[in-house]
């Protein structure tokens, strides 16, 4: 019994590595971009004008999403809509579309049918 919980362990560690050498690591502009969105993100959690359902969900994308992929999709809506990536505002509002708060909701979240585990896409406008 010990010698098959010591091969199970083992396996896992041999599949856990390989899946960490299979990981692209990000170039240093996707970095750069990244700190400024977490930077984005913590100011707009922080801050006392924006309201809680907005906190709310921002809080609970980043809880349900590697920031890379907040990120990437943040980044890929700012280039398509020729917005200023360096904007805090600009993004703030991407950053809300791309965790699925819709203009005109009342701060609400996109309905049940969303699929979570990844952040919505916003509309292309």
């Amino acid at each position: 019994m010990r010698r098959y919980v010591a091969m199970l362990a083992a396996a896992g560690c041999l599949a856990l590595a390989g899946t960490a050498s299979a990981q692209v690591e990000p170039d240093k502009a996707k970095l750069e971009a990244a700190a400024l969105h977490m930077r984005v993100l913590l100011s707009a959690l922080q801050s006392k004008d924006l309201d809680n359902p907005l906190k709310n969900a921002l809080f609970i994308c980043l809880y349900s999403n590697p920031l890379g992929q907040i990120s990437d999709a943040t980044s890929k809506v700012l280039a398509g809509n020729k917005l200023d990536p360096k904007d805090p505002n600009k993004i703030l509002t991407v950053m809300a579309g791309v965790c699925g708060m819709r203009p005109g909701a009342g701060g609400k979240m996109p309905p049940a049918g969303t699929p979570k585990g990844k952040p919505a896409q916003p509309d292309g406008r």
